[in-house]
């Protein structure tokens, strides 16, 4: 799954990599939790729109979806009108994913090599109110041979060369999975202070270990 991440990358780099204007309410995030707003790059019927701020999370009467299984997203009822027709890519820099040992969870920190920004594919769905902004879900697929030691699943990551397919609808779900499991990443293992999303300091994704970790408490 994937319920951290973060981009942390400044205005003027993040602008040229994305070659789009940026909201004036962008700012760099280590620790973008759900609820949060963050930088989307959206399309509205396959047809791109501009990079906007978003919340992250799908809020319905029962439940708040944070992520989406690829292997589902196109035919699930409350994803698949995204699928078609609202997609849209998440620009990061890494995220976060904890390993479950004994009754502690240890946090690692996940990103491309040479820290190099890369995308999460995302559905979107548009605001239906003052009160209903638009918001977002990460896809999420089988984790690949470079975190399969850390946890089963992982969001989908796509290359920029895979950006205009994603966005025009041309990408399947098969096509989104085969390109997800050939991603190459790097990890980690980082402070506990990422479990409150209180904390958004750079050091963050400083590598660590549980004993120099300057939060050691259970999560």
């Amino acid at each position: 799954m994937c319920g951290r991440y973060t981009l942390h990358a400044n205005k003027k780099a993040l602008a040229e990599a994305i070659a789009l204007a940026l909201p004036e309410d962008y700012k760099p995030n280590y620790n973008i939790g759900p609820g949060r707003e963050t930088l989307s790059i959206a399309t509205r019927e396959n047809v791109q729109v501009a990079s906007t701020m978003m919340h992250w999370g799908l809020r319905t009467p029962h439940n708040f979806h944070i992520n989406a299984r690829i292997e589902t997203s196109d035919t699930a009822p409350r994803f698949r009108e995204s699928w078609h027709a609202y997609r849209c890519l998440l620009p990061a820099n890494g995220f976060y994913e904890w390993y479950q040992d004994g009754i502690t969870k240890q946090p690692y920190y996940i990103y491309p090599p040479q820290d190099t920004l890369h995308y999460f594919a995302g559905l979107w769905f548009p605001s239906t109110g003052y009160e209903s902004p638009p918001s977002f879900v990460i896809l999420t697929t089988k984790a690949n041979t470079s975190i399969r030691s850390i946890h089963e699943r992982m969001p989908v990551i796509l290359k920029q060369k895979s950006q205009v397919s994603w966005l025009d609808g041309t990408l399947n779900t098969r096509d989104v999975q085969s390109l997800a499991s050939k991603v190459i990443l790097e990890k980690h293992t980082v402070s506990r202070r990422v479990n409150s999303v209180q904390n958004e300091d750079s050091r963050l994704i400083e590598a660590t270990t549980p004993l120099t970790d300057d939060q050691m408490m259970f999560f």
